[in-house]
């Protein structure tokens, strides 16, 4: 049986929900070394010295944790064929060591394509908050396969 979603399957107003768990200093710091080596990001006593008062999150570490579980719950399987890039993504508040992101996404607008009817586009707003307080904020489009491209091969 064919699990595989496709644009059709995708019901505008769909919203996914998840939690993504706190970070520990090490993890933080872990991807820093790696991605984005600044000091509020690598080491607490300097970060301390900062306007956050304490290491934090890379933005980017923030992003990408909260995208991936989205990603297994609704792009994995599907026919999903890229992105044409991100509309918006906001920063509203640094993610600290051990706390965790209530997540949501909502699929706000979806369209077929006007130029190849074999595939539609998904608009998706991500909403990452820590205690009510929103921590992320992203607008994006997701190309997404129709059911109709599969029946004509």
């Amino acid at each position: 049986m064919d699990k595989t979603k496709y644009f059709e399957d995708f019901e505008q107003g769909s919203v996914y929900s998840y939690t993504v768990p706190g970070l520990t200093t090490s993890q933080i710091t872990e991807f820093a070394r790696l991605y984005d080596p600044q000091l509020f990001h690598l080491d607490e006593e300097e970060a301390a010295k900062t306007h956050f008062g304490g290491l934090v999150a890379s933005g980017f570490q923030t992003q990408l944790l909260c995208f991936r579980p989205f990603c297994e719950m609704a792009l994995i399987n599907s026919g999903a064929v890229g992105a044409p890039g991100i509309d918006s993504l906001k920063w509203l508040r640094p993610w600290y060591p051990g706390e965790n992101l209530d997540v949501s996404v909502t699929l706000i607008s979806k369209r077929l394509s006007s130029k190849r009817t074999d595939r539609g586009y998904l608009s998706f707003e991500m909403k990452a908050s820590t205690n009510s307080e929103p921590v992320l904020s992203m607008n994006w489009v997701v190309i997404m396969m129709t059911l109709k491209a599969t029946i004509l091969d």
